[in-house]
């Protein structure tokens, strides 16, 4: 057999070996960055996930934040139907009063154990939340640059609180890896790398209500940095994302000169061991959850009285919102439960039509006018002093 002779590699075939043998590692590295880089966060993967979830916990703390410890949340009620559960009549609250409106933070404090609440709507309002994502995607959803380890620790609270307070609902794999929804039929991967489902979007649907993530921006405003909000009042989730306070509440009067101060001051204020409520209204003239147009009137709007608005569509429209910090993260959670009420189902209730029209004849110009007064007001308030001449309040 003849024999074959290696030749020593010249200087060049060896610059070339070398070359392609750094290429070929850098490539490697790229791809192994990617393998293990988190998902970008200026996208929304409606999809699953990969390994084992974690305990929402505190690293340094926020003034005196403690660790939150969901250990002591306990079921709402012994085997809750939440079929049976009816929504909070939010209508015989003070808040609907026959007074001067005026804008105040209207805050109170909540106990932890009633973070989230269930009602009879929760899987109607399931499934229209998904009909939403599915058709309207990043005007529903979206995560900004700064927001995704809120997303993830959001999730994990939430992960630590459904199945305790909601055992009938909600339920863990035995390596807690998964979280069942047994409502919706619906399962998740709830451990970490999110590569199938953005944690924004697992937590949406897991609760019905709306979700925000606030993050304290260079200014030391908070800066809204993602949000799902399948069921907004008369607004854009594009045009809110990356905004501070200030900027989303542009449009409501009065709030820079007589909000901006105190609200700026609250959100730094909140310590994660606390949870606050407060309670917004509106008036919906037709039946609408998802609503981003139609919801106020702004300065170069025009508002004509409709009388064709037909009064057995008329809605008051009340959001439940419940803001807390999350301790490792430090962003502010917010979340909003909306709740609408046909104004010809709530009406006979003694006294409500006195308050509710009674609050609306006082609202001062410039409320009225961003409420879209000028539209509904005129069958909206015929209708409510009818009401109220034959269901004055109880005495």
């Amino acid at each position: 057999m003849e024999a074959v002779t290696l030749e020593p590699a010249s200087t060049t075939e060896l610059q070339v070996r070398i070359g392609f043998s750094l290429i070929t590692l850098v490539a490697l590295y790229m791809y192994w960055q990617r393998l293990n880089a988190k998902p970008l966060q200026t996208k929304i993967p409606l999809k699953d996930s990969g390994p084992a979830s974690s305990t929402c916990s505190s690293g340094a703390g926020h003034d005196q934040a403690k660790q939150l410890d969901f250990t002591n949340v306990v079921p709402y009620k012994p085997n809750f139907h939440y079929e049976d559960e009816e929504p909070i009549p939010w209508y015989e609250k003070d808040f609907i009063s026959d007074r001067v409106y005026s804008i105040t933070m209207a805050i109170e404090k909540l106990a932890f154990n009633d973070w989230i609440v269930f009602d009879k709507n929760y899987k109607k309002r399931m499934d229209l939340k998904a009909k939403v994502l599915e058709e309207v995607g990043s005007d529903a959803i979206d995560c900004r640059e700064g927001g995704y380890d809120g997303c993830v620790e959001m999730l994990e609270c939430l992960v630590e609180y459904l199945p305790r307070r909601f055992p009938t609902i909600f339920t863990l794999s035995a390596d807690k890896s998964v979280i069942n929804n047994l409502v919706t039929g619906e399962s998740f991967n709830i451990s970490k790398p999110y590569n199938k489902h953005h944690p924004l979007y697992i937590a949406g649907r897991l609760v019905e209500d709306d979700l925000n993530i606030l993050v304290e921006g260079p200014s030391g405003e908070y800066v809204l940095k993602a949000v799902l909000s399948a069921f907004p009042a008369g607004f854009h989730v594009r045009d809110k994302m990356d905004k501070s306070l200030t900027e989303i509440h542009q449009p409501v009067p009065t709030y820079r000169e007589r909000l901006r101060k105190s609200m700026n001051r609250f959100f730094k204020s909140v310590d994660p061991s606390k949870m606050v409520l407060r309670v917004n209204w509106s008036i919906n003239d037709h039946e609408e959850l998802f609503l981003t147009e139609g919801g106020h009137l702004y300065e170069n709007d025009v508002g004509e009285a409709d009388e064709s608005i037909d009064i057995n569509q008329v809605q008051l429209r009340v959001e439940r919102q419940v803001l807390r910090r999350l301790p490792r993260t430090k962003a502010i959670c917010f979340v909003t439960k909306t709740y609408l009420y046909r104004l010809v189902d709530i009406a006979e209730t003694p006294g409500f039509a006195v308050r509710l029209g009674g609050l609306l004849h006082k609202l001062p110009e410039k409320f009225a006018f961003y409420k879209r007064k000028p539209v509904w007001g005129k069958v909206v308030l015929a209708y409510l002093d009818k009401m109220a001449a034959k269901y004055p309040a109880e005495s």
